[in-house]
C-alpha cells in the first residue's frame, strides 16, 4: 500500500516539476510582445526663478518588425506626371523602369491603382487587388508617353480617391505622386492642396511626393508631404528613380503603426512657441502632434520650443502619450513627463544643463533658420538668405554641447559642418539647384532621416 502512494507521489511531483520547466521555459524564450517607447527631456531641467525658454525634446522610439508575420497589405496608388517635360533626361523612361520594378514587388493581395496627368487626367488603372495581373500593368506603364501641360492636383485627386475606395486600418494606404515641373493646370494653390492633403491624411491616406530635376515647385511637393503625412524625394538626376522607389517600398512595407499622434499636456500657465518643423494644433487642453505613420525600427525626435512660467521650488512643466493603431503591436500606450525645479543660482543652471537635450535642441532650431533662408531665397532676396544662414551658423557654433565629447558633440559639429556647406552652396550661380539641394538636406535633418 505504501509503495502505491509512493508512486503516485513521485508521479504527480514528476507532473509538477515537468511543468514547471516547460513554463520557466516558454517565460524565458518567449520574445515579449513589441512595445513604443517615449522619452521626454528638457535642454534645462533647473531653471532661474524668473522662469523663460526652454526647449522639450520627445523621442518616439518604435519596436522592430515581428518575426513570422506578413506585412499588412498595401493600398496604393501611383500618380505619375506625363506632361512633356518628362521628356527631357529620359525621366520617363526611369520612371516606367522603376515603377514595373516596384510592381514585381507587389503581392497579389495589394490593391494598385494607376494614375497618369498632363493637363488630362487618366485612371489607367483603378484602385483592385494585383491578382496575377503584373504584366498587363506593366504594359500599362510600356504605353504611357510624354505630352501637355501640368495638372497636378487633378492626379492627385483621382490619387487620392482611388485609395479611399479601400482605405482602411487593414491596409497601409498610400499615394506615391511624381512629377517634375510645375503645377500650371486646374487646382495650383498650395494651401488649398495641403489642406485636402492633411483631410485624407485624417483617413489613414498618407502622400509621399517624388521630384525629379530642378524644374518642379520643391515648396508645393514637401508641403504636400507634410501635410500628407508621407516622404519627400529630391531626385535631381532621373537615373536615381528605381533606388528611391525601392527605398520608398522598403520603408511602406515595414510600417507598423498608423494614425499615430503624440497629446501634449501642459502644466499651468506653461506656454508651447513652437514645435520645430512640425505641425502642431491645440485641442481643449492639449497640444496634438500628427505622427502619422510609424516604421519598425525607426527613432522620431520632436523639438518644442516652450516658455516657463516664474515660480518656487519643482514642477511638472509638461506630460504626454502617444495614441496610434496598429494590429501587431501591443495595446500600450507610451507616457513620459518632465519636471523643473527652480533655483536662484545661474551657474546651479549650468551645471544640470542637459548636454544631449540641448544638442538636439539646437540643431531643431538651426535647422528652422535655414528654412527661413530658403523663404528669401524663394522671395529672391539673397542678403537675407545669408543672414539667416550666418544666424543659423552662429547660433550652432555658440551651442553650449558643440565642446562636448561624445555623440552629442559630434552631432552639433556635423550640423555646423552642414551649415558651412549650405553658405558656400548659396552662393552657387545656379540658385535653383542650390535651394532643391540645401532644402532637401535640410529636410532629412528635420526628420532625423
Amino acid at each position: 500500500m505504501n509503495t502505491g502512494k509512493n508512486n503516485i507521489i513521485v508521479k504527480k511531483l514528476t507532473f509538477l516539476i515537468f511543468f514547471t520547466v516547460i513554463s520557466l521555459f516558454s517565460m524565458t524564450f518567449h520574445a515579449p510582445s513589441p512595445v513604443f517607447t517615449l522619452n521626454g527631456r528638457l535642454n534645462c531641467p533647473v531653471v532661474p526663478e524668473k522662469g523663460g525658454t526652454a526647449y522639450l525634446q520627445i523621442t518616439l522610439t518604435a519596436p522592430g518588425m515581428i518575426e513570422n508575420t506578413r506585412r499588412k497589405p498595401m493600398n496604393l496608388s501611383v500618380v505619375i506626371d506625363r506632361s512633356g517635360s518628362m521628356s527631357d533626361q529620359r525621366k520617363m523612361d526611369y520612371a516606367k523602369k522603376a515603377f514595373a520594378s516596384l510592381i514585381e514587388q507587389l503581392q497579389p493581395d495589394d490593391i494598385l491603382s494607376l494614375v497618369i496627368y498632363d493637363d488630362i487626367i487618366d485612371l489607367l488603372r483603378p484602385a483592385k487587388k494585383i491578382g496575377d495581373g503584373k504584366q498587363s500593368i506593366k504594359r500599362m506603364l510600356d504605353e504611357i508617353y510624354p505630352r501637355g501641360s501640368t495638372n497636378l492636383g487633378g492626379g492627385l485627386m483621382e490619387g487620392l480617391r482611388q485609395t479611399e475606395r479601400y482605405a482602411g486600418r487593414h491596409y497601409i494606404n498610400r499615394v506615391v505622386l511624381l512629377s517634375d515641373g510645375l503645377a500650371n493646370v486646374g487646382m495650383t494653390d498650395p494651401v488649398e492642396l495641403n489642406r485636402i492633403a492633411h483631410r485624407y491624411r485624417n483617413r489613414s491616406i498618407s502622400i509621399t511626393t517624388m521630384g525629379v530635376g530642378l524644374d518642379y515647385n520643391e515648396n508645393l511637393m514637401m508641403g504636400l508631404s507634410e501635410s500628407g503625412g508621407g516622404n519627400y524625394y529630391f531626385i535631381e538626376h532621373p537615373n536615381t528613380l528605381a533606388s528611391i522607389i525601392r527605398q520608398e517600398y522598403t520603408m511602406t512595407s515595414s510600417v507598423i503603426a498608423q494614425n499615430a499622434a503624440l497629446y501634449i499636456t501642459l502644466g499651468d500657465r506653461v506656454h508651447v512657441n513652437d514645435v520645430v518643423g512640425c505641425e502642431f494644433r491645440k485641442e481643449t487642453e492639449q497640444q496634438i502632434i500628427p505622427v502619422g505613420d510609424l516604421y519598425a525600427n525607426e527613432t522620431r525626435e520632436f523639438t518644442i520650443e516652450i516658455t516657463i512660467p516664474e515660480g518656487s521650488g519643482k514642477r511638472i512643466i509638461a506630460s504626454g502619450e502617444l495614441r496610434y493603431e496598429s494590429e501587431n503591436i501591443i495595446a500600450s500606450v507610451p507616457k513620459f513627463s518632465v519636471s523643473v525645479t527652480y533655483t536662484k543660482d545661474f551657474a546651479e543652471v549650468e551645471r544640470n544643463r542637459d548636454i544631449h537635450a540641448q544638442a538636439k535642441a539646437d540643431i531643431a532650431v538651426s535647422a528652422r533658420k535655414v528654412e527661413q533662408a530658403m523663404q528669401a531665397m524663394d522671395n529672391g532676396d539673397q542678403a537675407a538668405a545669408q543672414l539667416r544662414l550666418d544666424e543659423a551658423k552662429e547660433m550652432i557654433a555658440n551651442s553650449p554641447a558643440a565642446s562636448a565629447a561624445g555623440a552629442s558633440g559630434e552631432t552639433v559639429r556635423s550640423q555646423l559642418g552642414k551649415i558651412e556647406s549650405y553658405q558656400r552652396t548659396a552662393r552657387e550661380e545656379d540658385a535653383q539647384k542650390a535651394k532643391k539641394s540645401i532644402q532637401y538636406d535640410n529636410y532629412k535633418t528635420r526628420k532625423n532621416k
